[in-house]
């Protein structure tokens, strides 16, 4: 049976697609216009008509890899939970697409420390977007009474180093390494696994209660 136009993959999707898929692979160093046309299999001026330059491709790349999560915390944000929930749901929808795009993520990291022009624009961007909302959430639930009344930022960060740090150290470091090969394993294992990074996560918004840790 013949595949209707309509759900076809467009030429730009295609182009997207393989795009992501050379980016995970191969870094972001790899998004040349002739390699991601090829993988595409459209020709250059396909690529030209939809994004002009190699630059701008690899910024809508980001843009529409992100979206999505944006999408899930504004929910979350705006819906009808106690703030601390919220909070809490937020930071988790940052947990799973952590999770979920652990490979593209690290390849992101890498690529603007490399001085990627797109990727480093993406990162500078990222202060307006879901961490002001998780700032947001924060002080409503300090307005609440929830959790202690301190510099939002200073919260934030302790929260997010309770998630993310493990899984830094464990993935993200790009110098020597800093442990033994056990405590290494140990750490990747630990720093990856959901369930222990939703127990640091509850460990460390129950250190922000008012009355502190039991």
């Amino acid at each position: 049976m013949a595949v209707s136009d309509e759900s076809r993959p467009s030429a730009r999707d295609l182009l997207l697609a393989a795009g992501r898929e050379i980016a995970q692979r191969d870094g972001f160093h790899a998004l040349t216009v002739r390699a991601v046309a090829t993988a595409a299999g459209a020709n250059l001026g396909s690529f030209v008509y939809h994004f002009g330059t190699r630059d701008a491709f690899v910024w809508q790349l980001i843009e529409e890899w992100y979206a999505p999560l944006l999408t899930r915390v504004v929910l979350v944000a705006d819906g009808a939970a106690a703030p601390l929930e919220r909070l809490r749901q937020a930071i988790l929808q940052l947990v799973d697409f952590g999770i979920e795009n652990d490979a593209f993520i690290g390849r992101l990291f890498i690529a603007a420390i490399a001085n990627d022009a797109s990727a480093r624009r993406f990162l500078g961007s990222l202060a307006a977007r879901h961490p002001k909302l998780l700032v947001r959430l924060i002080g409503e639930a300090q307005s609440a009474g929830a959790i202690v009344d301190e510099d939002p930022m200073q919260v934030l960060c302790f929260l997010m180093a309770s998630v993310g740090l493990p899984r830094l150290l464990a993935s993200g470091w790009q110098g020597p390494p800093l442990f033994s090969k056990s405590i290494a394993s140990a750490l990747r294992r630990i720093a990856r696994d959901r369930d222990r990074i939703v127990q640091r996560l509850d460990w460390a918004i129950r250190g922000l209660s008012p009355q502190g840790l039991p």
